[in-house]
C-alpha cells in the first residue's frame, strides 16, 4: 500500500510544482530557478532535468525494486521531455492562469468545486492552515 500520492507539474516558462499527499506538503521551484540552472549547465533543459530527475525520484521510492529507473532510463525521460513530449501518470493535468481581480464566486458558482475553488481563491485563508475540501451539488453549501 502506498503511503503518499507524489505530483510533479512543470510548465516550461512557469515552474515546476511538487505535490506530496498524507502528509500534505508542497513546493516549487521558480522559472527564474530553472533558467540560472540552464545557464550553468549549457545544453540542458533544465525543466526535462528537473521531470526525469522526480521520475527516478518516484520510481526508485514505490517500495518495488524492479521498477528503478537506471541511467539510459532516465536520460530517455529527459530527451523525450526536452523535446517536447508530454509524459504523464495522471488521469488529467490542467494547467492555466487566474486573474485574481476577476475571481468572483458570487456571478459564477462552479459546481461541484466551489469548495476547493474558495479555498485556493483570491478570498481564501493566508494563514497557512490546510483546507479540507469538499464537493457539492447544492449551492452555497461549501464553507
Amino acid at each position: 500500500m502506498a503511503g503518499s500520492q507524489f505530483y510533479v507539474i512543470g510548465k516550461k516558462g512557469f515552474g515546476v510544482l511538487f505535490l506530496r499527499t498524507a502528509p500534505l506538503r508542497v513546493a516549487s521551484v521558480a522559472h527564474d530557478v530553472i533558467v540560472a540552472y540552464e545557464a550553468s549547465h549549457p545544453g540542458v533543459d533544465g525543466y526535462a532535468r528537473i521531470a526525469a530527475a522526480a521520475k527516478a525520484m518516484m520510481a526508485g521510492q514505490d517500495g518495488q525494486s524492479d521498477t528503478a529507473l537506471d541511467q539510459i532510463q532516465i536520460q530517455g525521460i529527459e530527451a523525450l521531455i526536452a523535446g517536447g513530449a508530454s509524459v504523464s501518470e495522471a488521469d488529467f493535468a490542467l494547467v492555466g492562469e487566474v486573474v485574481d481581480t476577476s475571481w468572483d464566486f458570487n456571478r459564477v458558482i462552479q459546481m461541484p468545486i466551489e469548495s476547493p475553488l474558495h479555498a485556493v481563491g483570491p478570498s481564501g485563508s493566508v494563514t497557512g492552515t490546510l483546507f479540507e475540501a469538499i464537493l457539492s451539488d447544492k449551492p452555497n453549501s461549501a464553507p
